[in-house]
């Protein structure tokens, strides 16, 4: 796939067929993810990919638990339907993230729960890169973050060390019937772009 088809059609993905993900393609996508550019080329990333379903049980029903405490829910009643219908989406991802295909834990090594804003940034290439490489190959993915409320306990189920910090949780998978990729509806350049001063038109 054209890397531009792929950054405009590329979408959330919160629903998957029950396929099994080939482990060629998930190798694929991990080495898609480790040639992101990161500060002083650390690559401090780690990947954790859960195939077990007793393991992606456990950890969907802490994401649950996450989704539950934050109060999320009732936001797929917003009366802006746009709104409704992503959060009726990830409020469905939250009862069913244990049944993904895969979940693939984004790691951020030497960092012992210190993960800021400047200190993480590294990580979110190598996660974009694996997004858009799943993308490729038609699988479907998102990025989640709400797992890390029981980070403690996650860490301790699946024996990730002291000083690494799981920055996201990914499930990935095929999209299921009457799920489709993009392409996606997004506010113009023209209103988030300025030139040389905020709010000055950018040419």
């Amino acid at each position: 796939m054209e890397l531009f088809e792929a950054l405009h059609t590329q979408r959330a993905i919160r629903r998957f067929k029950p396929d099994p993900v080939p482990d060629d393609l998930v190798r694929r996508v991990l080495d898609a993810a480790i040639r992101a550019p990161s500060g002083g080329n650390s690559q401090p990333w780690s990947f954790l990919v859960l195939k077990d379903a007793e393991v992606k049980r456990q950890v969907g029903a802490f994401y649950k638990r996450a989704w539950d405490h934050a109060g999320l829910s009732p936001l797929a009643n917003d009366p802006d339907p746009s709104r409704a219908r992503v959060y009726s989406s990830a409020t469905f991802l939250s009862e069913r993230m244990g049944e993904a295909p895969l979940l693939i834990l984004v790691c951020l090594r030497g960092r012992g729960g210190q993960v800021s804003v400047t200190s993480g940034s590294s990580i979110y290439p190598a996660a974009q890169n694996l997004m858009l490489a799943a993308r490729g190959l038609g699988l479907g993915t998102v990025l989640t973050t709400v797992h890390r409320r029981y980070e403690a306990e996650i860490k301790a189920l699946l024996g990730i060390p002291e000083d690494v910090d799981t920055v996201a949780l990914v499930p990935m998978g095929y999209p299921a019937e009457g799920v489709r990729f993009g392409p996606t509806s997004r506010r113009p350049v023209e209103e988030v772009a300025f030139q040389d001063r905020w709010g000055q038109a950018f040419l």
